[in-house]
């Protein structure tokens, strides 16, 4: 993308932080299913991929809206970026012990799709105008969590995609990123988060990490539409915990910010 994100805080509401004290031991962070990153600090915290084949949806609606109401209406891609940049979250909005991972910031327009064999293979984005994605850890690497924004073209267009990656998940309970191997993979409804006109929300366990060692890590994976809008957070730890609490909030902080970005 040609558009860089501000350089200062975001504009909207104050920023909340989101933090809590994480379950001993440095879990692996797990990736979204647009882009394939590297591995992250070593065995013991192997940084894992996982295309997420996301996910049974529990609804807010009745399905999709093409102008919803109160939220911005880019008409370019560089509005559309300049949307992400601002809703996305930073460390600071985890707690005051998160710091960049590395790498950062991803806008990259690619996605991963299960297979018939539930392996997870890269394609293109389609009908996404720009999206970004950030990712954040705990200074002592015991949490790892990302969040992102994309914006579509149309509200149906993300709907679809909500919808595609719903199929993966009820194929597909067990799932694989080249040596990476995720067990448990289950939906969870979360009646609390309203004001989307869908919610998709995943849980599950690392149980492979992308060297191919023993790992038992657990995520909280949750996305909202809103309109033409698709938002997601996720948090990693060494135990289930205060995961989905986490990422819930960060969700809720997002979807504020989206309406109160002009």
């Amino acid at each position: 993308m040609s558009t860089q994100p501000p350089t200062g805080p975001p504009s909207g509401p104050p920023t909340g932080p989101l933090y809590g004290e994480p379950a001993p031991g440095p879990p692996p962070h797990r990736r979204p299913w647009w882009r394939t990153p590297p591995a992250f600090i070593g065995a013991a915290a192997a940084v894992v991929a996982l295309a997420v084949g996301l996910i049974f949806a529990f609804r807010g609606g009745s399905g999709p809206t093409n102008v919803p109401a109160k939220v911005p209406t880019p008409n370019s891609s560089a509005e559309a970026r300049d949307v992400a940049a601002r809703v996305t979250l930073t460390p600071g909005d985890w707690g005051p012990d998160f710091a960049q991972d590395s790498p950062y910031e991803d806008d990259a327009l690619t996605e991963d799709v299960a297979d018939q064999n539930c392996n997870f293979v890269a394609q293109p984005m389609v009908d996404a105008l720009a999206g970004l994605r950030r990712s954040v850890k705990k200074s002592d690497s015991t949490a790892f969590a990302f969040s992102y924004l994309f914006a579509y073209k149309r509200a149906d267009f993300a709907h679809h995609d909500a919808d595609h990656f719903r199929a993966d998940l009820q194929r597909c309970q067990t799932q694989y990123q080249d040596k990476a191997k995720f067990e448990d993979v289950h939906e969870v409804k979360i009646p609390e988060l309203t004001g989307f006109d869908e919610v998709v929300a995943e849980e599950g366990r690392l149980t492979v990490d992308d060297q191919g060692n023993k790992a038992n890590t657990y995520y909280s994976y949750i996305i909202g539409r809103k309109g033409n809008f698709l938002m997601g957070s996720d948090v990693t730890r060494s135990e289930t915990g205060q995961n989905r609490d986490d990422a819930v909030k960060a969700l809720k902080l997002m979807l504020t910010r989206l309406e109160s970005t002009k």
